[in-house]
């Protein structure tokens, strides 16, 4: 595969990932009322302990359809009474996947411009660094997802991940 494959493959994965985010933080929370969840989602928490492995075999088993797994899914929470949350994290998916459907796209298509601005904001030696992180700044305003995924692919090119010191690279 080529590199231009690869980075394509990459930018649309990310792409996906921060449009998917983005929508999350628009909303009040989970459709089924819970917060976000450590250990498993809060419709599993009156479940005994071998009702979660029961439930999580559905999906660790690599046999079954993903039509299969749903279909599985809803009638385990059909059987213990949390049949709406699911049908709820179904929909939260299917509507997710359709709003990355229409604007990933649109994410994409600005990435190369994005690339352009980033680099001349980073070139320009004549400007402070207020000044370079204001101009960074108003980019985001313009492109909300174009300067995190373009960081991102940054990493991965340099080989940095966010928390590692940049002295000690991995080989």
């Amino acid at each position: 595969m080529s590199f231009n494959t690869s980075l394509f493959i990459l930018i649309v994965a990310f792409s996906s990932f921060a449009l998917c985010q983005k929508e999350a933080e628009k909303k009040d929370g989970p459709p089924n009322g819970g917060g976000h969840f450590l250990f498993g989602p809060s419709y599993l928490k009156n479940l005994t302990k071998e009702e979660k492995q029961e439930y999580y075999k559905i999906f660790g088993n690599q046999q079954l359809t993903i039509k299969q797994q749903e279909e599985q899914r809803l009638a385990f929470a059909e059987k213990h009474g949390f049949a709406q949350a699911i049908k709820d994290d179904m929909k939260l998916k299917a509507d997710n996947h359709e709003i990355i459907r229409k604007q990933r796209p649109e994410v994409i298509k600005s990435l190369l411009e994005v690339h352009n601005e980033l680099i001349k904001i980073f070139d320009n030696k004549d400007q402070t660094v207020a000044q370079q992180e204001a101009a960074v700044s108003a980019l985001r305003k313009k492109y909300p997802n174009g300067p995190a995924v373009l960081y991102y692919i940054s990493r991965l090119i340099t080989g940095h991940d966010r928390h590692q010191h940049p002295r000690r690279r991995k080989n």
